[in-house]
This record gives C-alpha cells, structure tokens and sequence, in this order.
C-alpha cells in the first residue's frame, strides 16, 4: 500500500512538472523586434508578457531623446527574457557578463486611449528606460564602465501611452557587477490597475508566504525549547526562518517596504539564506534518520557548504555570485542523496518516513524545475515555495505524527511506570515488615541463645551432680529421692528443648492449610500429658462439637493445644480438693473458638499484659521455661486469630483462643 502511494505521488509530480513547462508562456511573442498587441484584449486577456525577439545592439548606449542614431545594417535579436552572456565578446570568465548594450522593442497596441503601466522586476544591473522617445525611469546609473556605472536592484512600475497605438521601447543597460546581465526577468504590459493589482498581490503573497513560514519556524523553536533533546525541531525551524526570509529579498523585493537596506546587503542575505539551506536541511535529516543518513556524508555536506556561506558573507556580489552554478550541482547532489536516505527510512519503516520522502520528492522537482527557470533553459515559472509549502507541510505532519507516537509510547510507558511504581511500594513495604520482623527476630534470637544457654546449662550441671551423688550413696530411699529430682531436671530440660523446637518451627515454617480433625488433635495433646509431674489427680474435660469441614494449619493447632494444656497443669493448685482441665472446641463455618480454662492459681492482673511476652515469668518460683504462652501468641498471630485470658488470682484461668476457618 505504501509503495503504491509513492508510485502515485511521482506519477502526480512528474506530471505536474512536465506540464508546468508552458504554464507562463506568453501567449504572443515578438518577432524581429515587433510585438503585435492589436487584437488584443485587455480586459478579456489581462496583462502580457512581453517576451520575444528584441533588437539587440551590444556596446551601443542609443538616446532616443537626443540625435545619436542606431548603427546601421542589420540590427541583432535577443531572446527576452535572456542572460546576454551568449550574445557578447567573451572577456574571461569572471567578466563574461560585463558590458553595455541597448534593447529595442516596438509594441503595436489595441486601439483605445486606456492608460498602461510597464511592470519591471530586475534587470542586471543598471537600465534607463525610454518609451516613444522619453526618458520615463533609470535604476542605478547606466555606464560604458565600472567606474562610470552604479549598480541598483528595484522592482519598478512605469505608467505609458501609446502614440498612434504603438509603444516604442528602447531600454539602455549596462552590468559591471553580475557574472551575467541583460533582461533576465519578465517584462509586463497591461492597463494600469491591472497591474498595480498584480503587485499588491505579488507582495502579499511574498509577506503571507514568510509570515507562513515564521510563524511555522517559531511554532517548532518552542517545541525545541520544552524539548531540548529532539534538535532536529531545532533545525527545522531554522530551516523555516531561513525560507521566511527568501521571499522578502527576491521578486518583488517585499523587503524595501519595511527597511532601507541596500541592494547589496540585500544580495547578501539572499544568498546567505540560499547557502544555509543545504547544510541546515542535511542536519534536520541527519537528526530524523541517524541509521540511514551517514555521519562521513554530513560531514562533507557542512564542510562543502562553508565555503559559499563564507563568499556570501565576506565577498562583494560580483564574487559570490560565481558560487552559484557550483551550488546548484551541489544542491542537485545533496537532494539526490537526501532522497535516498529517505528511501531506505521508508523501506526500514520509520516513523513518519513517508511523508518525509513525499514532501522532498516534491521539492526535488521544484527544485530542478527554478534551476531551469533561473537559467532560462524553461519557461515555467518559480515553483520552489509550492515545493518547499508541501515539504514544511509533510515534514510537519511526520513531526505530528512523531510526537503522538511518542506521547503514546509516553503515555503507555507512565501506566507501565505507574504500577511499576505501586508494585515498587509495595515490595518497599514488604520490605519494611520483613526488616520489622527480621530485627524482632534477631532480638528474640538473641535473648533465646542467652536464655537457653543458661537453661540448659543449669539442668545439666545438676544432672551431672546427682550423677555423682548417686554413685557413693549407700542408702537406697535417699538414691531414689536423687533420681526422682534427676527425672524432674530431664523433664523439665526436654519441655525447653520441645519449646524451642516449636519456637524454631513457628518462626521459620510457613502456613500449610489442611483439613483438621479437633477430636484427634486434642486427644493426642491430652495424651502426651497424661504423664505430667503431679497431674494425674486433675480431672481432665474434653469437649469437641466440629461443624464440616474446618481448614487450618495443623502444626500450628498443635502447638496452641499442646502449650495451653502443659500450662494449666503446671499452675494447677495442689490445695484444692477437685483441681481439673476443661477444653471445649467449638466450630462453625466461620471459625473455631479453643476454650481452655482450669481453676488453678490463677494470674494477678499486674501480670496479664506480660505473659506473651518471651521468658516471662510471674514469680522466681515458677518451673517452666517462659516460652509456652509466646509460642501460643505468635501462632495465633500467624493464623490470624484472637487470643483472650481472663483471670483471677487463686481462682483459675480460661484461655480463649479464636481461628478463622480457611475452608471460606
């Protein structure tokens, strides 16, 4: 499809190019000097061109004011307009252009009395202009030699009347400034509203195209400026301010409206702003497709191009004017490389490429087409600032397209980002927690090693005594009385090995969710403790009403059963005739309530907000290992339950202990 669009486009451009050859073709010439306007139309065809066979008589300055007459013989024609180079004695080739000559053209007009007006643009580089025999005009001063002659590039309109309907024109020019000269530009004839008409148009057609192209240039200089990394906008805007400025200093110079500059400063400006052109556009290039436009090449383009510039900026016009046919090929080169670099982005499909390639095709041809019309080899007319309003037009929608690609791109990349950033916070405060956790942790580690170390230390060196008191004791009831106080050191060494394996288990262990039966996990608690120090007397309750299916983490279960039943047997009360254990297990679909309660000795209130706490224990007479209840808290805590004491001192303690059924 992309290659069909650029095959159409070509086929519209060459066609426009081609038949744009005889567009400005006068419609009447004038031959050997005469220009037949008697059937013409003024109203019906409107102006004319005043383009044909004039009479030509080079190093001859004819007055037909005064009584110096024309050579004689048979006058010589010039093609109007013509650079007269061809037509004159070759004098080197920085002079070919130098001399004076005189043209002559007589103008058989249509009958009427209507007034008209001669429209000139340029004429290289001095001229006075006479019409049936009156001096009307000169620009600059016209002399037989440089020192006798003054340069001046005006635009100029020049109101006539016909005598007898005829127009005798007789123009004097002499040139010691350009390499070429003579008429080169378009003369105009038409009634005198018609053209001061065409003048008005042509200069507000010069002011819209620069302003067009200013407001473009400065459009794109903001751009850069809240984009500073994308130069190629950059570069393209003063491409922009570059084309602003050609349309003020060439045709209708539109710029002697707003200032008093000089012809030559305007000559200057005009081909400084030619010269940037190229190296500008070649970096504004370079910048959109770096992959495809080479740095060696650009390097030569900038290199080649400094020259010119440095000519237009440091010589005098006569000078830098010889710059420009090696220009032109250079300019010829460098398109024909620019479309290829445009080439090979389209077929690597970049962004925007297309529209690229479209608009320098168009400039291309433009381009080729006012090298011609500026050499005279066609008469088509200037087609550069179509070719360069479809360029800007191109490049601005590729640059459009760009930065909505871009913004797109952005805007995908800030959501990416976005929950880049949530997922970022929340690992921050998983973080957090884990550095909470790993810190309580190592503190928790450390009074373990510190406390363990000296429980078991204590019971070993005890069991290591009565070992040895043992061993030289005669009297058999007192060994006995060793060893039941060397089974309750063992015990009571074996509760803190299990406490700190639960410990351990409880810490490193994650979550296992199964399903759990409370009859079997509870009988075998109260079967492990069937052999407690002092327990067999208390009456042990169990009650178990499970509703379906209840699932939750069975070790950890297992360790909440295990440690409230040890603790409520270890504080049971020895003086109390009926000492008892009650567990009651409840379940619903929602969760399970664990109800341990013994009438044992009880917990002062002063002590309640302290018994989870690790190692803690209520008074020096106590025999456990101040683990069991920190164990029971934290798997709470992991299963995320709720654990309630209540308690009164010499009465007993009921522990109640809810978890959330997972089955939901």
């Amino acid at each position: 499809m992309r290659c069909k669009r650029l095959k159409l486009s070509l086929l519209f451009l060459s066609t426009l190019f081609y038949s744009s050859a005889s567009f400005c073709q006068s419609p009447v010439i004038a031959k050997k000097g005469i220009l037949d306007l008697g059937t013409w139309n003024w109203q019906t065809n409107g102006i004319v061109n005043l383009d044909g066979e004039w009479e030509f008589y080079w190093n001859t300055l004819y007055d037909p004011s005064k009584s110096n007459p024309l050579p004689t013989g048979q006058p010589n024609y010039i093609d109007v307009p013509e650079f007269w180079n061809a037509k004159i004695p070759t004098t080197g080739i920085f002079a070919s252009g130098f001399g004076y000559a005189t043209y002559k053209l007589t103008i058989i007009c249509p009958p009427g009395e209507q007034p008209l007006s001669l429209k000139f643009l340029t004429i290289a580089s001095a001229y006075k202009l006479f019409v049936n025999g009156n001096q009307l005009l000169e620009i600059g001063k016209v002399g037989t030699s440089q020192a006798t002659s003054i340069a001046d590039f005006r635009p100029a309109i020049v109101p006539v009347q016909p005598v007898n309907n005829k127009l005798n024109i007789v123009i004097q020019v002499s040139n010691f400034t350009y390499r070429t000269g003579g008429l080169w530009d378009y003369i105009k004839l038409g009634p005198s509203g018609q053209v001061q008409s065409l003048q008005i148009k042509n200069i507000g057609i010069d002011f819209f195209i620069a302003g067009s192209f200013f407001l473009i240039a400065i459009f794109y200089l903001v751009i850069f400026f809240y984009y500073t990394k994308r130069t190629a906008t950059l570069y393209f805007s003063i491409f922009c301010l570059l084309l602003a400025i050609r349309p003020l200093v060439t045709g209708e110079l539109a710029i002697q409206y707003i200032t008093d500059w000089n012809w030559v400063f305007i000559k200057r400006v005009e081909f400084i702003s030619l010269y940037l052109t190229v190296p500008v556009l070649s970096l504004f290039s370079y910048k959109l497709f770096p992959d495809e436009f080479l740095t060696k090449i650009l390097r030569i383009i900038l290199i080649v191009s400094t020259p010119f510039v440095l000519l237009a900026i440091f010589t005098s016009p006569h000078i830098f004017r010889y710059g420009l046919k090696p220009f032109q090929i250079f300019l010829l080169l460098t398109a024909l490389y620019g479309q290829y670099v445009y080439i090979r982005a389209v077929k690597n499909n970049r962004p925007g490429s297309i529209y690229f390639l479209t608009g320098f095709i168009v400039l291309f041809v433009a381009i080729i087409n006012d090298i011609l019309y500026n050499n005279l080899i066609i008469q088509t007319g200037n087609l550069i600032y179509f070719g360069l309003f479809i360029l800007v037009i191109s490049q601005a929608i590729a640059l459009s397209r760009q930065f909505f690609w871009a913004y797109s791109k952005r805007g995908i990349l800030n959501k990416k980002l976005e929950a880049i950033n949530v997922e970022l916070n929340q690992k921050n405060i998983d973080i957090n927690e884990a550095n909470k956790e790993l810190k309580l942790l190592n503190s928790e580690l450390d009074i373990l090693v510190s406390r363990t170390s000296h429980d078991l230390r204590s019971p070993i060196t005890s069991v290591v005594a009565l070992i040895h008191i043992i061993k030289d004791e005669k009297d058999a009831s007192k060994r006995n009385t060793y060893l039941d106080m060397q089974r309750r050191t063992l015990h009571r060494l074996n509760f803190l090995i299990t406490d700190i394996l639960d410990f351990s288990r409880n810490k490193r262990s994650h979550l296992k969710f199964e399903q759990v039966d409370f009859s079997e996990l509870l009988n075998s608690a109260l079967q492990d403790h069937r052999f407690a120090d002092n327990s067999s007397h208390i009456e042990r309750i169990a009650e178990v009403n499970q509703d379906g299916i209840f699932i939750t983490d069975k070790t950890r279960i297992n360790m909440i059963l295990y440690n409230l039943i040890s603790n409520a047997l270890k504080y049971h009360d020895a003086s109390k005739s009926n000492p008892y254990l009650k567990v009651s297990i409840n379940t619903t679909h929602e969760n399970a309530e664990i109800k341990v309660t013994d009438n044992g000795s009880g917990i002062d209130k002063e002590h309640l907000k302290n018994i989870f706490t690790m190692f803690y224990q209520a008074d020096d007479s106590s025999t456990g290992t101040g683990l069991g209840l920190y164990i029971v808290n934290e798997a709470v805590e992991k299963l995320q339950g709720k654990i309630i004491v209540d308690s009164k001192l010499g009465e007993g303690t009921t522990f109640t202990v809810l978890i959330p059924n997972k089955n939901n």
